[in-house]
């Protein structure tokens, strides 16, 4: 384990334990933060903390385009915290990934389910 890899950890556990602390459930983005520290250590990347090095994770995982930006925004957060730390860490676009914001069209219903719909509220508060 190098210096930088420790010292990324002990960086992340602190931010992971402050998100607690405000009250946070932040399970998934803690998992997020230890997966991106066991990263940079398979690699062997050395600091600065950089915004390659966050793109590479976030891409190195499969799955939907939201799964990615989701990633890449609690990083994002977590190199800002970090930067505190050390000033070498570069700031992350906070638009790298795009999300989709599809919304699924209106549900219209038939006269007979608007009906039955009705009927059902008249039984349940009557």
């Amino acid at each position: 384990m190098t210096a930088f890899t420790r010292f990324l950890g002990e960086k992340a556990e602190r931010y992971i334990e402050l998100r607690h602390s405000l009250g946070y459930a932040f399970s998934k983005q803690a998992g997020t933060l230890r997966a991106f520290v066991r990263y940079v250590e398979r690699a062997q990347l050395d600091a600065p903390a950089t915004r390659a090095m966050a793109l590479d994770f976030a891409l190195s995982f499969g799955g939907a385009a939201n799964s990615r930006a989701t990633r890449h925004g609690v990083l994002r957060r977590f190199y800002e915290y970090l930067a505190v730390y050390d000033t070498r860490t570069e700031a992350l676009e906070r638009r790298a990934f795009p999300r989709s914001r599809a919304i699924p069209p209106p549900r219209i219903l038939s006269e007979a389910e608007l009906a039955s719909l009705i009927d059902a509220c008249h039984c349940v508060f009557r």
